[in-house]
């Protein structure tokens, strides 16, 4: 990859828009590939929230009489015979309930039919039940009576349309009698979690069974309506009975409430309240739902509660739900959900990641499992205080995306930066010693290790006079020349430059790397070096600028290789004797007109062909006399004539 492109994409806030910027494109194609499993999901886990806000206490307002297993081997197998029917329903206004609903359809004539049909005329209000198919692809049917149509509302926009009906037999109800669908809508895992609030067949509109129980206990002093919401905060429709109101979708669904446990109900035996065996205090003035429960009574359903429960249970949690107003519903604002989600999730990481020193592989995980706790909590809250059902999934599905993708990036992005500091550093430094450093904390501890080396000291001669009558400009080029052609020729020979100082250098053979032979190795270099710089350096000599010369010292023996320092300012260096002799005999050149010379451990380790030896001298700053050697190397006629041009001018000048 280009460097400069990196250099673009690996800005750290570039690199982490681009991050969330993928996240939300990834987010999108799941919501289009994967509608269906994460509507699903949002429904399963959304519904567990009910768990949460159970009731303490049990509702007594809505009592379910049930046909259950008792029932049955009591009095007979379902269906019952309509005088038994009759019999419940008696029984029910005998004990004071106040209204009743039956979850219960008599679409078939039967005997006893007249016998129902007065107990269903009674004067405490009474809605049968009436179940419409929704399947377009199956034929229209047309069984009993159709009653309950609401007036004025001739199948408004937030209804869905029949297909065919069950209606109670003809003659049955009078034509006053109300009627309630219990038509259910069955999700892609078996349960009921809406119910058509409105259904439209042939231009009329009926209510379901609790809304149509609603109305019947209002006995005509309300007529429902259907108002859509003005708010953000509203449903797109709101279905008003009475006091009493019913948030509806856009195609007049409600969503059924599962906030009471099931342990929460009253719920009495129908054999017991044709016995008398019920206490009048629990039925009078309740709302009562009769149902069928027991085995092969064909009303069991699934819930997100879990297990299959009645029918009549799903009835009983809309009512309780309608009494209470706490009918959840998607609010219009709603569609503004997942990207404001999404903001403030992606707000969130960023925040944590500006904020935190440490490692992004683990801090940015326990922000994003944090976040999806907080999504669901926050699901949760809204759903039991304002009964907002707003969704979790796609939000967090944008989190594990926002979160994967800004932690792989961040990753990359340190990466990328730990490689460039090491490359700078080993810039800076011996690449061993930098690979070695970046590994480490600093610490303010020597740590320092012995090695046998060969040591060679370069320095550029008459430097100081050509800066003097050069700009800086060419000055600083012809250091970088030097310092650029001794480190690639060191380095070609398996010696490393381990310091670059003024207009100097020192390169060591076996230490920071190991090099077998360094001592012949160092030599090698010796003649290599001088061999290209006396070609690279520049042909000028003058009364102020004397020329540009090489002086190289080589000595093999014991030195100690560390760094040194506080923790907050390290350096590396080589210390040892051998390095003093190497820096002496470098200084030595000048007085000695050699260019190369050698130190005596040098030349007995190795006895290289093509040395002099020049005698005892003092080397500055030791205490000890050492033999010399010199090293023979080829001399450039033009140079040595630079050299002689030069002493001549200054002899003349004395």
């Amino acid at each position: 990859m280009d460097q400069r492109i990196k250099n673009w994409l690996f800005h750290p806030w570039r690199l982490r828009i681009l991050a969330l910027g993928s996240a939300a494109s990834l987010t999108i194609l799941g919501v289009l590939l994967w509608s269906g499993p994460l509507r699903q999901w949002d429904e399963r886990s959304g519904s567990a929230v009910w768990s949460w806000g159970g009731a303490e206490k049990q509702e007594r307002r809505v009592v379910v009489v049930d046909i259950d297993e008792k029932s049955i081997q009591a009095l007979g197998s379902w269906p019952w015979p309509r005088e038994r029917t009759a019999l419940l329903l008696q029984r029910l206004d005998q004990a004071g309930v106040s209204l009743k609903l039956l979850d219960i359809l008599f679409d078939a004539p039967r005997a006893g039919d007249e016998v129902l049909h007065q107990a269903l005329a009674s004067p405490i209000p009474t809605v049968a039940a009436e179940l419409f198919s929704l399947d377009a692809g199956h034929d229209r049917y047309h069984s009993g009576i159709l009653a309950g149509a609401l007036p004025g509302i001739p199948c408004p926009a937030a209804s869905l349309n029949a297909q065919g009906y069950l209606a109670p037999t003809a003659g049955l109800l009078s034509s006053t009698a109300l009627a309630g669908h219990i038509t259910p809508i069955l999700d892609p895992d078996g349960s009921i979690r809406r119910v058509p609030g409105l259904i439209c067949d042939q231009g009329k509109s009926y209510l379901s069974l609790p809304l149509a129980g609603a109305w019947a206990a209002l006995q005509g002093e309300a007529v429902p309506q259907l108002q859509r919401g003005r708010k953000w905060t509203d449903p797109d429709w709101w279905l008003t009975v009475g006091d009493w109101r019913m948030p509806l979708d856009a195609r007049g669904r409600y969503r059924v409430s599962y906030q009471v446990p099931r342990s929460g109900w009253v719920a009495v035996s129908a054999v017991d309240v044709l016995e008398g065996k019920v206490p009048a205090s629990l039925l009078r003035g309740a709302w009562v739902l009769v149902g069928a429960t027991a085995f092969g009574a064909g009303d069991a359903v699934p819930t997100p509660q879990g297990g299959a429960v009645g029918g009549v249970e799903v009835h009983a949690q809309a009512l309780a739900a309608l009494l209470d107003d706490r009918t959840p519903y998607t609010p219009q604002l709603a569609s503004f959900w997942p990207v404001t989600a999404a903001l403030l999730v992606s707000l969130g990481l960023l925040g944590v990641l500006a904020k935190t020193r440490r490692s992004a592989g683990l801090v940015l995980p326990l922000a994003g499992g944090a976040s999806l706790f907080a999504l669901y909590g926050l699901h949760g809250i809204l759903l039991l205080s304002w009964h907002w059902w707003l969704g979790w999934v796609i939000p967090a599905l944008y989190t594990v995306f926002a979160t994967a993708l800004l932690t792989g990036f961040e990753l990359m992005r340190v990466r990328f930066e730990r490689e460039r500091l090491y490359h700078h550093l080993s810039s800076y430094l011996p690449a061993a010693v930098a690979q070695e450093i970046s590994r480490q904390d600093p610490t303010a501890q020597v740590q320092a290790a012995h090695r046998e080396a060969t040591v060679l000291s370069v320095d550029l001669r008459n430097f100081s006079a050509y800066c003097e009558a050069h700009p800086p400009e060419e000055s600083a080029l012809l250091l970088h020349l030097f310092y650029t052609t001794a480190t690639r020729v060191v380095e070609e020979y398996g010696g490393v430059v381990e310091q670059m100082v003024g207009d100097g250098l020192m390169a060591v053979w076996n230490g920071s790397e190991l090099c077998v032979e360094h001592g012949r190795r160092g030599l090698a270099a010796a003649k290599a070096l001088w061999r290209v710089l006396s070609a690279q350096l520049p042909m000028t000599g003058d009364r102020r600028s004397p020329p540009i010369d090489v002086g190289m010292g080589l000595e093999s023996g014991m030195v100690l290789m560390g760094s040194f320092g506080p923790a907050q300012r390290r350096v590396h260096t080589v210390l040892g004797e051998t390095v003093s002799v190497a820096a002496a005999l470098q200084a030595m050149t000048g007085e000695l007109a050699c260019p190369v010379l050698v130190g005596p451990q040098l030349v007995n380790a190795v006895h290289p062909e093509g040395v002099q030896s020049l005698g005892q001298f003092l080397l500055p700053g030791l205490s000890r006399p050492r033999a010399l050697y010199s090293l023979t190397v080829e001399l450039d006629p033009q140079r040595l004539r630079l050299v002689y041009d030069a002493e001549e001018r200054q002899q003349a000048t004395a």
